[in-house]
């Protein structure tokens, strides 16, 4: 592990810039009509997301990360990411965990993305990564159990909290989906670190996504008993 942080020993601090284009995932697609369509489509999701929750910080994630606060990447069209809150403590408290997690590997991606036009603004980030992603093998699981043991009885939240009876349904099964994502997302995450840290990173990454497709599939079961629960 030591051999791999000695690849990110010079890397310099991250430029940010908001993207030229409309999306990312839109500017890939070459059929005109598909692409306007796409954009559409994603403007419509941004401002719905926008509109329910507040950008999170990467600070959030870990203080290693509040370089990106001023340029925040998690604030811009194509890797917005945003923390819903409700009122309700216990819920609110899920949803910064699993906000942490989805944003930890909001920002693998965007590094791997970035790796291609600015490879020590990437190398910066993903040494800063890397240990974070290792971790959620072990944490993302733990943040489904939470949510499972808070679904199995929501009754007992809008006892005390009957001001947000309403939203409290919907907000658990919102949780349920967003840790779904983000747990079977990581592997993907792991891996898209690969082509930032050559060398002697590989074996280290190679067997991190092996461990985190073990989280992955025990995190998925204890997803499923939760939608249960919210149902």
């Amino acid at each position: 592990m030591s051999k791999f942080f000695a690849i990110f020993a010079f890397a310099v601090a991250l430029p940010m810039s908001n993207p030229a284009h409309a999306f990312i995932k839109c500017d890939k697609v070459e059929n005109a009509k598909k692409q306007k369509k796409c954009t559409k489509k994603m403007t419509k999701s941004l401002a719905k997301a926008r509109k329910s929750s507040t950008a999170m910080m990467p600070s959030a994630i870990g203080d290693q990360f509040s370089y990106l606060d001023a340029a925040n990447p998690l604030d811009t069209d194509d890797w917005y990411l945003g923390v819903n809150s409700i009122g309700v403590k216990k819920i609110d408290n899920i949803n910064k965990n699993v906000a942490k997690i989805a944003g930890t590997i909001r920002l693998a991606k965007y590094a791997a993305h970035l790796n291609a036009t600015d490879k020590d603004a990437a190398a910066e980030l993903g040494g800063k990564l890397l240990p974070e992603l290792m971790k959620l093998k072990d944490s993302a699981p733990k943040v489904v159990e939470d949510i499972k043991k808070l679904a199995s009885d929501p009754s007992a939240l809008v006892k005390k909290n009957p001001k947000a009876a309403l939203k409290i349904p919907g907000a658990l099964a919102k949780a349920v989906t967003n840790a779904a994502s983000a747990v079977t997302d990581l592997p993907g995450a792991i891996g898209a670190i690969e082509p930032i840290a050559k060398g002697a990173a590989g074996a280290a990454i190679e067997g991190a996504v092996d461990k985190a497709a073990g989280a992955v599939e025990g995190a998925t079961d204890a997803v499923k008993d939760a939608t249960e629960a919210v149902k």
